[in-house]
């Protein structure tokens, strides 16, 4: 009869207490990643979808901002160095392919210096490019921005200035043009 009154006992007491361990386990594993996740919020480009307030120093030394884009089909935006192999690479299949880009605004940036991008711009005769906006971020606003892990970073935007793609690294001529359309 003991056996009985202890297995009733521990059947009343011990599974509501296992179930309410078992469940504060639970959330309090959930927490820190909740915290994390309330710590660390996504980047601003993913919670203003439109084209950033950017402010860049051209080679003649006047700014270029976002105001002044010209109204057209769409902009692309790529933060690059010219050192980085990587984007000689992508500003090489992009130069290829030119003409596809005619409808686009295109934003180059850099924060390397001013001798650097001048050089850059002039090996590749990107002054031939109308539709391009090019200079040096001062700020260093767009790596922040668009926390900016891989180089190149190019994102796209529609004519209306809303987010359409980031690729966070190359990006084939062809998967930029899509990402337009």
């Amino acid at each position: 009869m003991k056996k009985n009154v202890l297995q009733s006992i521990c059947k009343s007491l011990c599974l509501p207490a296992l179930l309410f361990f078992a469940s504060t386990a639970i959330l309090q594993a959930q927490q820190p990643a909740a915290q994390a996740a309330n710590n660390n919020p996504p980047p601003p480009y993913l919670r203003f979808k439109t084209i950033p307030p950017f402010e860049l120093r051209g080679i003649n030394g006047q700014m270029i901002s976002r105001d002044q884009l010209e109204k057209r089909n769409g902009t692309v935006i790529m933060f690059f160095s010219p050192d980085c192999h990587h984007c000689v690479a992508q500003v090489e299949w992009m130069k290829k392919d030119i003409s596809k880009f005619d409808k686009y605004n295109l934003v180059l940036a850099t924060y390397q210096p001013m001798e650097t991008l001048v050089e850059f711009i002039r090996k590749f005769q990107l002054s031939e490019w109308k539709n391009l906006y090019i200079g040096r971020d001062e700020k260093f606003f767009l790596p922040t921005y668009f926390r900016i892990t891989n180089l190149p970073f190019i994102a796209t935007y529609n004519k209306k200035g809303e987010l359409l793609k980031a690729f966070d690294g190359n990006a084939a001529t062809e998967l930029i043009i899509q990402s337009l359309q």
